[in-house]
């Protein structure tokens, strides 16, 4: 799955899924009509239709039910990401209200750090699903800058936010921890088989129920086909937040690093 994202556009793999999931749609039903009888099937439309709308609702709340979870851990994801973008903004804040050389050396690592995030861990955390070296080096950095603020030193405002700075790069190291882990999170294989599983039963059933023209049935048959396909495009592209053409950018974290600067107070 991951090989898929990192490696298949997000238009490409659509058209993959949908030609997949469509043909062989159709072609279970070119089978079904070779070697079952139409006229025997038609003497069970009724129970057929009823069985099909059982399968199809059991398949659709499934469908629903994964279709949520990958969306609200994309959701936490693009939280975590805001998160630590505001973290280190804070941080880079506290660093130039303290002022002075610790300051000024604290708001160069701060703004190195940000960078790293942008050009070394996001790329690593897409592509690998764990923190970019480089970058783990830039916030051991700033961790030793921010242990070299005096609290002791200058005013009772600076002493405020020396103890602030420790505060906010203790959320950014949680926020980058936190989203590293999410970015490995997707859902088990034994449920991806579920759901393919389920979606040939399903697909299975509407071969059941006949329509005198086959070219109808054919619409039927290949429009499930590509809802079922559709809906396991959504669940695969939303499964590693982080990874893939559809997935949580490092926009906050560039939008929070454009917003600050050595004199912006």
């Amino acid at each position: 799955m991951r090989y898929l994202l990192v490696h298949v556009s997000t238009g490409l793999l659509a058209a993959i899924i949908l030609v997949i999931s469509i043909g062989l749609s159709l072609l279970g039903l070119v089978v079904a009509r070779r070697f079952i009888d139409v006229h025997k099937l038609k003497e069970h439309q009724d129970v057929a239709g009823f069985m099909i709308a059982v399968v199809g609702v059991i398949y659709a709340v499934l469908l629903a039910f994964v279709v949520v979870i990958v969306w609200e851990d994309f959701g936490n994801a693009d939280t975590t990401a805001s998160n630590e973008a505001v973290a280190v903004g804070n941080l880079y804040r506290d660093a130039v209200a303290v002022g002075g050389p610790r300051g000024q050396v604290l708001e160069l690592a701060v703004r190195r750090y940000a960078l790293s995030v942008i050009d070394d861990d996001w790329p690593e955390v897409a592509e690998h699903q764990k923190g970019s070296g480089e970058t783990e080096m830039q916030l051991d950095q700033v961790w030793r800058d921010v242990k070299g603020l005096d609290p002791a030193k200058g005013s009772g405002v600076q002493q405020a936010f020396v103890m602030q700075a420790v505060t906010d790069v203790s959320a950014a190291t949680e926020a980058r921890r936190t989203r590293i882990l999410q970015s490995s999170s997707e859902i088990p294989t034994p449920l991806w088989a579920v759901l393919i599983v389920g979606g040939i039963i399903t697909i299975g059933f509407s071969y059941l129920f006949v329509v005198e023209r086959f070219w109808v049935n054919a619409v039927m048959v290949a429009s499930l086909g590509a809802l079922i396909g559709l809906s396991m495009l959504v669940i695969l592209t939303l499964n590693l937040p982080y990874t893939g053409s559809v997935s949580v950018k490092p926009e906050a974290m560039q939008i929070e690093l454009d917003s600050v600067s050595p004199g912006m107070f």
